[in-house]
């Protein structure tokens, strides 16, 4: 064999080689569908599954397991991380601490009503939202809780022509009372009116009342109260109240 046929057949034994590595370092392309794995059975007792794992689990900080707001139903998910893929039904929660002092979202992954995964909020790094949209989430769940609300059949009309309605926030009672003669929207809080808004629409389903910066709704129906600001927006549930309760 001459010493050119030896360099020729060197080169394309090297070029199988690499051919073989790179093949070998090629990121494995993911299944192209999940018949094969098993997410285990729809977790109907999931409140109680994630109580008695955290009951279980002691926390450095005592929380609030009495009173956890569960976001959503269970749902498929896959959990996915740099090495693995987790299966099961996901749970996204809101769970504040015995003192009140630290409400956190949690995620909780389970299969076959065992939590085989479990991630929270660690003050400043969040949630990702690929795992729980809380923000979404609670708005959901809220504006639905809210739905359930039974609708008041009655209205009581004073006098005046005022009809009443209170309204409970988070950690608040919002008070207004509104005329659909003069068309007012009064806000009144300790006794003492601190708004007027102008009604602009008034119908069976809805009560729409704005001022300079402010827009108020209130569905008539399922009573959520939305109240928007130039930055801001609140909820509150509402129904309609006497002029006097005692």
């Amino acid at each position: 064999m001459t010493t050119f046929s030896l360099l020729k057949t060197l080169r394309v034994v090297c070029l199988f080689i690499c051919l073989g590595l790179l093949s070998a370092c090629a990121t494995p392309t993911k299944p192209s569908s999940t018949d094969n794995v098993s997410f285990g059975k729809q977790p109907t007792d999931y409140q109680n599954i994630v109580k008695t794992y955290l009951q279980n689990k002691p926390t450095k900080t005592p929380l609030n397991i009495q009173n956890i707001e569960f976001l959503n139903e269970p749902n498929k998910f896959i959990y996915e991380t740099f090495r693995q893929e987790k299966f099961g039904y996901r749970v996204c929660t809101l769970i504040n601490t015995d003192n009140n002092n630290g409400l956190r979202a949690h995620f909780f992954l389970i299969n076959d009503g065992r939590i085989i995964q479990h991630s929270q909020d660690l003050g400043l790094l969040a949630l990702s939202k690929k795992i729980c949209d809380v923000d979404m989430l609670t708005s959901n769940n809220r504006a639905v809780n809210a739905a359930i609300v039974p609708a008041v059949v009655a209205e009581v009309v004073d006098e005046n022509g005022f009809k009443y309605i209170s309204c409970q926030a988070n950690s608040s009672q919002l008070f207004f009372a509104f005329n659909k003669e003069t068309g007012q929207l009064l806000e009144q809080h300790d006794g003492k009116q601190v708004a007027v808004m102008d009604i602009e629409e008034i119908t069976e389903t809805y009560i729409i009342a704005t001022s300079v910066e402010r827009r108020i709704s209130i569905n008539r129906i399922s009573g959520m109260l939305l109240d928007r600001t130039s930055d801001t927006e609140s909820q509150a549930v509402c129904e309609l109240s006497s002029q006097q309760r005692f």
